[in-house]
């Protein structure tokens, strides 16, 4: 059980990640990434704090993925990380007020279905 929870602790800090990201990248518009020379970018890459938790996301959900690599097997762990496209979705929809329309629900209804196929077998 422990294996399934760091597994869903992964991917939920991999959606996470993806907020922060979009986050950060929102802020920096294409116009003052037109006006603004490849130092100046760069810097304003570097200090931009959505940047870095979206990164630190990424590396602490690593740590929790390669545990559940070293438990589970390939073909049962993988699939699990698909459910980060519903988590994703859900901050989305949320917190970002992007659309959901019925398309995406059943996606996801067929992505939930299947993980839960892959791993009874």
């Amino acid at each position: 059980m422990i294996k399934y929870l760091a597994a869903l602790i992964s991917i939920m800090l991999g959606a996470n990640g993806q907020y922060f990201l979009k986050l950060g990248v929102t802020r920096i518009t294409q116009s003052s990434i037109g006006s603004k020379g490849l130092k100046e970018m760069a810097v304003g890459l570097i200090s931009n704090f959505h940047l870095w938790i979206g990164l630190s996301s990424y590396v602490l959900s690593m740590v929790f993925w390669l545990y559940v690599l070293s438990q589970l097997e390939l073909s049962k762990a993988y699939p699990l990380a698909s459910l980060g496209y519903v988590i994703t979705m859900l901050l989305g929809f949320f917190l970002l007020h992007e659309p959901i329309n019925v398309y995406k629900i059943v996606g996801l209804a067929l992505i939930v279905t299947g993980v839960i196929f892959i791993n009874q077998g």
